[in-house]
């Protein structure tokens, strides 16, 4: 005679009381089941496009729905791991929301108030709101309140692991070196100061001629496509501002290109190629930009079709992490349509971590 499978509260129980892990057909442990599901999304899309940035939101979203799991899952079986775990994310919290504010009090007090600047303090004031939620929900209590944080914990969470490992994309790629046999060096446009390239291009320029000057002994000097055209704020083209510094520097003017219609980067790329194609064929050109700004440089290369290697120069160290906000801001809403699609999956960890409260 078979044996009957006892129900208790809608969750299967094997013979002798013990748990399955199956409700119905619903596993237990679904945001491990969403985890595996992510990471294993995100070796694959590693193999397959590992330039994309929708690689590590896959790797992010793994992490934030395995720590939903712990979190809704664990507190009974393993509350010192979770107390760990909850004390390590408080503290990640914490010196990223201090690090932003701070930074964004530094550049207030140096350049004055500018939106692009204000957002970091702007960035580290959120993440301070969201701990001083918890800290408020966890005296107040109920379940309305509750399910809500899990969610607002869970979004913070997941962005700011997201930003954390920009951080390390663009870090590694601003140190990218250029290859050998570099015909010509295309050195992006940044702002003036008067007449004059400011710090930003400035540091762009000695990177350009220090890129020259590794080259071989007896090799050509590269040419040298200085491109920028004429903002609104700005008195003349910084592609002619860039040349009068190479020239200043002692590198003759036929070496030196001008590409002075470009506005954003895509146009810096597009324009250059067009200029280097038709002046020599077989060209290996490297682009330089600011180590914040080259994995965003890579990518528009890549989408628009134009073949180059990104180099990286040194950026201020206070500007560098407001920088850096700007270029994930940037490269998200480059790619918004499917990283947001990917992002809005974690709706699903989320839903059940808030049930299992």
């Amino acid at each position: 005679m078979r044996r009957r499978r006892l129900v208790d509260g809608g969750r299967a129980r094997r013979p002798g009381g013990r748990e399955s892990g199956v409700v119905g057909d619903v596993p237990q442990y679904p945001e491990y089941v969403a985890a595996a599901v992510f990471a294993v999304g995100g070796v694959v899309h590693a193999v397959l496009a590992p330039h994309r940035f929708s690689t590590a939101v896959l790797f992010c979203l793994a992490v934030t729905s395995a720590g939903l799991g712990v979190a809704a899952r664990g507190a009974e079986t393993h509350p010192s791991v979770v107390t760990v775990l909850a004390v390590a994310a408080l503290l990640m919290t914490l010196a990223l929301s201090l690090l932003l504010l701070v930074d964004g009090i530094v550049l207030l007090r140096r350049y004055g108030p500018q939106p692009s600047l204000l957002a970091t303090g702007a960035a580290g004031c959120a993440l301070l709101a969201v701990l001083g939620l918890d800290a408020v929900v966890q005296r107040v209590g109920g379940e309305v309140a509750g399910a809500l944080m899990v969610a607002v914990n869970a979004a913070a969470g997941y962005l700011s692991l997201l930003f954390l490992a920009f951080t390390v994309y663009v870090f590694v790629r601003g140190r990218s070196t250029p290859p050998p046999g570099t015909t010509h060096v295309v050195v992006l446009g940044a702002g003036l100061n008067g007449d004059r390239p400011g710090p930003l291009l400035r540091r762009r320029l000695e990177r350009a001629l220090a890129v020259d000057a590794a080259g071989a002994p007896d090799a050509d000097g590269v040419v040298f496509v200085v491109s920028g055209g004429q903002g609104g704020d700005e008195v003349r083209s910084e592609a002619d501002a860039m040349a009068d510094y190479l020239r200043a520097r002692g590198v003759a003017a036929d070496r030196i290109v001008r590409e002075d219609r470009s506005v954003n980067t895509g146009q810096n790329l597009r324009f250059s190629a067009a200029l280097m194609d038709r002046a020599a064929s077989g060209h290996r050109a490297t682009v330089v930009t600011s180590g914040f700004h080259v994995y965003r440089t890579a990518l528009l290369a890549r989408r628009a079709g134009v073949l180059v290697h990104v180099v990286g120069a040194p950026t201020s160290p206070a500007y560098w992490l407001s920088a850096t906000l700007r270029e994930f801001a940037a490269v998200l809403w480059l790619d918004r349509l499917p990283l947001i699609g990917l992002s809005l999956l974690l709706a699903v960890p989320v839903a059940t971590a808030v049930f299992q409260r």
